[in-house]
């Protein structure tokens, strides 16, 4: 499971959006089935699926507002850097 996050980094292309599990709860879901993990708290399992959707409607509400402030951050970015 580590080495599935290590090759997946990063999860997306924008910044604002990092955690796999608030923010990319898609991915998270794809790389436990890939890597067949499961839960170790015995008392009280939770899968994935579960977990995620959690994160689910906050990661499409986030998705679109991070979308626009990350596309306006890199335009003055490449602004100030094409003055100089």
């Amino acid at each position: 499971m580590m080495m599935a996050y290590h090759r997946n980094q990063p999860f997306n292309e924008n910044m604002l959006r990092p955690c796999l599990m608030l923010e990319n709860p898609q991915k998270l879901r794809e790389m436990v089935t890939t890597a067949g993990a499961h839960s170790t708290d015995l008392p009280s399992p939770e899968s994935a699926e579960h977990l995620c959707s959690k994160c689910d409607h906050y990661a499409e509400h986030w998705k679109p507002v991070a979308d626009k402030l990350w596309k306006e951050n890199r335009r003055k970015h490449n602004e100030k850097h094409s003055q100089n």
